[in-house]
């Protein structure tokens, strides 16, 4: 019988520990993971292939027709002598094949253009790629912002815990009094209240990031890499590089392009397209060879709309580029002095951040000793609370608005 338990509870404790897996995500690793498993991510890159069909039909010329034609002498009083009607004589019959031709560079901007069409959707992939990255790092920020408030309520929980366990003592001691229990017990309570908040936002913001990343185990999130992304400290340098290498500029000039290769196309599909045909026929058994041209005639339909069509979406795509640099100008000078100003801030209480844990320290150490009042603890209690969520928020303003820059000016694609 024990042999048939241990073999079991080994059994029990492995798929406990499978269901309970939790892997540790960092910055790159969060990244890594959006591009491998992002179900968007994968839908898109689909539309590249799509676009190359584009290209292979842009590249098929016209099927040539074949024609039978069959003409049969109805009336006998037509008939030649001694013929009847299924005689040859009474019937003509022809046979022709013909061929449309693209003249004036149709071919070849349809193909320009299906290729172009390709490279714009290798750069919206880009584009895509670059806003998933963006939404996956800041859910990953937050699941850390997250756990570091649930922290820090678990924290103050604890201590206030071992306040009322040492209140109890005193006030049967009848060293305080009931009032000053009862406010020690209240806050106990308010921390486990809030902590209960806290694990459920921090599940919820946990499951979120789980669907970006695709993964199914729990998350802990390390943060050691991100303290070594570096950007580049002069703003011009860092508009510089967004003015290069923002993928939705690009889209806007690759699609400038692809109008104007519009525009000479359709000028091009303007020209009549010939059909040339050759034939062979037999009218009353005497045999003839046929050549035939066919040219539509430009009276009406000279494809006006198309061409008018054509510019007007050259026009506009200029305009979209003109607005996206201007949107991308004012992104990263937003984000940059976001960035600097919270860079300020976050240092500024980092040093506040370290006295406040002593101050804490300091208090509870005379307070366990008789040398101060439940009244300073708790006041004590209370700064070194809400220091620490001013410390963690203006961590977390930093570290975002670090993302926010990563995102404005493309460089969250390169690391």
């Amino acid at each position: 019988m024990r042999f048939r338990i241990i073999p079991f509870g080994i059994l029990f404790l492995f798929f406990s520990c499978s269901a309970y897996a939790q892997v540790s995500v960092s910055l790159k690793r969060a990244i890594e993971l959006s591009r491998q498993n992002n179900p968007f991510y994968k839908a898109e890159k689909q539309n590249i292939d799509i676009a190359q069909t584009d290209v292979t039909t842009a590249q098929l010329k016209p099927n040539p027709t074949f024609g039978v034609g069959l003409q049969q002498l109805t009336l006998p009083k037509y008939y030649p002598a001694n013929t009847g009607f299924f005689s040859s004589a009474n019937r003509q019959v022809s046979y022709s094949v013909s061929k449309p031709f693209q003249v004036a560079g149709q071919r070849k901007y349809k193909m320009q253009q299906a290729e172009a069409g390709v490279t714009l959707a290798q750069t919206n992939l880009s584009d895509f790629e670059r806003n998933m990255l963006g939404e996956a790092v800041e859910q990953w920020l937050t699941v850390w912002y997250t756990e570091k408030k649930a922290d820090i309520i678990n924290k103050a929980r604890i201590n206030s815990d071992t306040l009322v366990k040492v209140s109890r003592i005193r006030l049967k001691d009848q060293a305080i009094t009931t009032t000053e229990f009862s406010r020690t017990q209240i806050m106990a309570d308010q921390y486990k209240l809030m902590l209960v908040t806290a694990q459920q936002q921090l599940k919820s913001e946990s499951n979120n990031l789980k669907y970006l990343l695709g993964s199914q185990d729990s998350i802990r999130i390390d943060d050691s890499d991100l303290q070594s992304v570096k950007i580049p400290e002069v703003f011009d340098t860092l508009m510089n590089y967004a003015m290069q290498n923002r993928t939705d500029l690009m889209i806007c000039k690759q699609t400038i392009e692809k109008a104007r290769i519009e525009i000479m196309l359709q000028q091009a599909l303007a020209k009549p397209q010939p059909e040339v045909g050759v034939g062979y026929s037999r009218q009353n058994q005497v045999p003839y060879f046929d050549v035939t041209v066919s040219i539509p005639l430009p009276v009406y339909d000279r494809n006006q709309g198309e061409i008018a069509k054509a510019n007007i979406t050259a026009k506009q795509a200029e305009n979209t580029a003109q607005a996206t640099i201007l949107k991308i100008k004012s992104e990263v000078q937003i984000a940059f002095n976001e960035y600097t100003t919270n860079k300020a801030t976050f240092e500024k209480y980092h040093d506040i951040y370290s006295q406040s844990e002593n101050v804490l320290k300091t208090v509870k150490f005379s307070y366990l000793r008789g040398g101060t009042t439940i009244v300073d603890y708790l006041e004590a209690e209370r700064n070194w609370f809400d220091l620490q969520n001013q410390y963690y928020d203006a961590m977390y303003n930093y570290r975002k608005s670090l993302v926010d820059l990563l995102v404005v000016s493309n460089l969250i694609t390169k690391i």
